[in-house]
């Protein structure tokens, strides 16, 4: 699953990843802060609009904001 953020720097991308990997230990998380839309990026999850307002409402908690890019057939 993807989700396109706010972050803009390695602090942003250190609290979204740290408050995520607490709430979904198992998944495993990256954040490309060069891509326009600051891509984060989780494998382990699955990819349905349930997990997706979990994920994105984990984000906001963090103090940040994040949006599912959702696939086609999603």
């Amino acid at each position: 699953m993807k989700f396109s953020t706010n972050a803009k720097c390695g602090g942003c991308k250190a609290a979204i990843i740290n408050g995520l990997q607490e709430k979904f230990p198992d998944a495993r998380w990256s954040l490309d802060l060069e891509s326009a839309d600051k891509v984060l990026e989780v494998d382990g999850l699955p990819e349905n609009a349930g997990t997706a307002a979990r994920v994105e409402a984990a984000i906001a908690e963090t103090g940040f904001k994040g949006s599912w890019l959702r696939q086609p057939g999603y």
